[in-house]
């Protein structure tokens, strides 16, 4: 065969592209050099500028200034481009020739290793992969025999089951990394017999005896020698079913607070306690709490109430144990409400104060969690969680909770209290409609009977002038009318607004003997005798000008009404009871037939006694009205000819 044949068949035909140059450019190419560099001929090849076939000129570059040096390269690793602009790495050798003439020509051949490398970059990954997994991945990889037990683990194996090195986790019984020993038996039955196990939820148990929930997967492996083996890696999923509770319940939060803004929209106020009582009661379950409570304060007295509580089971309550507590007492928690803050105690044996100490755990509590109720800058009460049958640490999610149920108890209050203010205006307004009725009626009857005395009279004394007699009469109807207008002056001067009116402590026993005192000459006229049976301590804090009105009227009327001739005794008496004071103004007279006048008692114009001595039906109606614009109350207790006593209630 000829040699010149059969080089040219070996250029033709191998897979390198084989090229000569010069430096005019690419004298001679292979077919492999046109296929490689994606042309269709070695003529369309030859036309193009061999720099453009280098992804970086700058290869080129070095690669001449090696020839020049050296004469020749070997293997140098370049990226090369194609025709249509995508890359390939080749490795090229090259040596550079000078013919007879002088002529410097450069032969060379390519061999694409594109795939080569990336045959090598995927080893070089794998095997970095399979380094990094052992090393860093965040699940703990095995391999156990099934005659033998764990016989590989890599490092995150050793640190998620809290052991201090490979070997003493593969020294051990596999059994004693769960927490259910009977489990482990039956996944391995499972995985022998179906192959392998995907995602399952077990609970293990570490070194120190703590556990914690993965999943795990596992493959059976038919060893080449003829063991079988189980490749598993187990996934710490303890934070992952946390974060799912934890979404849960800020679902069940959500519901909640979505519930609660709701639940109050247009409730009738009849309805506002009961539902606070069912709100505690879900938030207090939310919360795994043990009681859930609500508590008012009265800055006046210094005090403060437990006026709404929840209990879970087996829980005591302690409502009743919770009533007017001493500010002072609790100095932590108060001066933090005042202050818009909340009070939050993961262990009540770390409180200092005493007295607030001996409070908490006199009932069981352990930790608490309270939050004010602010109004207009005000704290007004607070409400709260105990925990008591164990320690608590309150999450951010259960204080916004607490924080927002506080708020929204705010505006309950302020609807109710709004509500109930508008209920009493309209009461109010009603009540005062039917008085100026009545008023109208009162007042144009007892004017229109004097001043047609007074005409008649006028008459008389025309026809008859020196009559001293009808002057007298004048004089008296004239007195009559006189005292109606001042009763009238009386009442209107009542229906002013109280709140100008200021409240002073005063001793009741004083302010009796002081009313006896006015009225002692008309007593001594009726023979009339006072038996008073008061404490000498007994004191009040009220509105003087009241209760001194309250007694005047009641003892007034029982000495109009309450004397007969064989009985002119009126007994008069007060004492502490509970939190009030009952006032009794008692007499023998005639008595009131309750049967008939209950209803009218105290209304205004009314009259019982229409052969007694005229009045005008407003003293009983002012003498409640007063009661209760200090917030007590009146009762009569009557007996027709055996007597009649009321009983006055007053705030203590």
């Amino acid at each position: 065969m000829d040699f010149n044949q059969l080089l040219e068949s070996v250029n033709q035909n191998i897979s390198e592209a084989v090229f000569r140059s010069d430096k005019n450019g690419l004298i001679y190419v292979n077919k492999a050099f046109v296929r490689m560099f994606g042309f269709s001929s070695d003529e369309e090849v030859k036309k193009i500028a061999i720099v453009s076939m280098y992804k970086d000129p700058r290869d080129r570059t070095r690669l001449i200034n090696k020839l020049n040096a050296d004469h020749s390269y070997e293997n140098e690793e370049v990226t090369f481009l194609r025709k249509d602009h995508t890359e390939f790495v080749g490795l090229v050798s090259t040596i550079m020739h000078e013919d007879e003439s002088g002529n410097q020509f450069w032969d060379g051949a390519i061999r694409d290793v594109t795939k080569e490398r990336e045959f090598l970059d995927k080893i070089r990954s794998r095997e970095q992969l399979l380094e990094s997994i052992n090393r860093n991945i965040n699940e703990a990889i095995y391999r156990s025999e099934s005659n033998k037990g764990i016989i590989y683990v890599n490092d995150e194996f050793v640190k998620m089951f809290g052991y201090d090195s490979a070997k003493e986790i593969m020294d051990m019984d596999p059994m004693d990394l769960y927490k259910n020993p009977e489990e482990r038996a039956s996944i391995g039955d499972e995985i022998i017999e179906k192959g392998s196990i995907e995602n399952r939820e077990v609970e293990f148990r570490r070194k120190d005896g703590s556990t914690f929930w993965g999943y795990l997967n596992s493959i059976k492996v038919d060893g080449v020698d003829g063991k079988i083996y189980f490749d598993g890696a187990v996934r710490n999923i303890t934070k992952e079913k946390e974060a799912e509770k934890a979404l849960i319940r800020y679902a069940e939060m959500q519901r909640i607070l979505i519930g609660l803004s709701t639940k109050y929209i247009d409730l009738p106020l009849e309805q506002v306690e009961g539902a606070i009582n069912d709100s505690l009661k879900e938030l207090g379950e939310f919360v795994r709490a043990d009681r859930s409570y609500v508590f008012d304060f009265n800055r006046e007295k210094g005090i403060c109430s437990n006026t709404f509580e929840w209990c879970a089971d087996g829980i005591s309550p302690e409502i009743q144990n919770n009533q007017n507590l001493p500010l002072d007492i609790m100095p932590e928690l108060v001066n933090a409400h005042l202050k818009g803050n909340p009070m939050i105690v993961e262990n009540v044996s770390q409180v200092t104060k005493p007295d607030f100490k001996s409070l908490l755990e006199a009932q069981g509590i352990k930790s608490l969690m309270t939050m004010p109720m602010i109004h207009n800058k005000e704290c007004v009460g607070f409400v709260g969680f105990d925990w008591v049958s164990k320690y608590h640490k309150a999450s951010e999610k259960e204080v916004l909770l607490l924080e927002l149920f506080s708020e929204m108890l705010v505006n309950i209050r302020i609807r109710s209290y709004n509500e109930r203010e508008l209920r009493k205006l309209f009461n109010k307004t009603i009540e005062q409609n039917q008085r100026l009725k009545d008023f109208s009626y009162i007042t144009s009857h007892n004017f229109r009977s004097s001043v047609a005395n007074l005409v008649g009279l006028l008459s008389i004394i025309e026809d008859d002038p020196g009559n001293k007699e009808y002057f007298e009469m004048l004089k008296a109807t004239a007195l009559k009318l006189n005292l109606a207008i001042d009763a009238i002056n009386d009442l209107l001067n009542f229906e002013k607004d109280i709140s100008m009116l200021e409240k002073d402590e005063i001793n009741l026993l004083q302010v009796v003997n002081d009313v006896i005192l006015l009225n002692k000459k008309s007593a001594m006229e009726k023979s009339i005798e006072f038996v008073v049976d008061i404490p000498q301590d007994l004191t009040l804090r009220i509105l003087p000008a009241y209760l001194q009105s309250i007694l005047h009227n009641l003892i007034t009327n029982a000495m109009k009404y309450g004397v007969v001739d064989d009985r002119r005794k009126i007994k008069i008496c007060a004492k502490k009871e509970s939190k009030e004071v009952l006032l009794t103004v008692a007499d023998q007279g005639r008595g009131i037939d309750l049967q008939r006048y209950r209803e009218k008692m105290f209304r205004l114009g009314s009259r019982f006694h229409a052969d007694e001595e005229s009045g005008h039906g407003m003293g009983l109606y002012m003498t409640k009205q007063q009661v209760e614009a200090i917030n007590g109350r009146i009762e009569v207790e009557s007996e027709i000819n055996q007597g009649t006593k009321f009983k006055v209630y007053l705030n203590g």
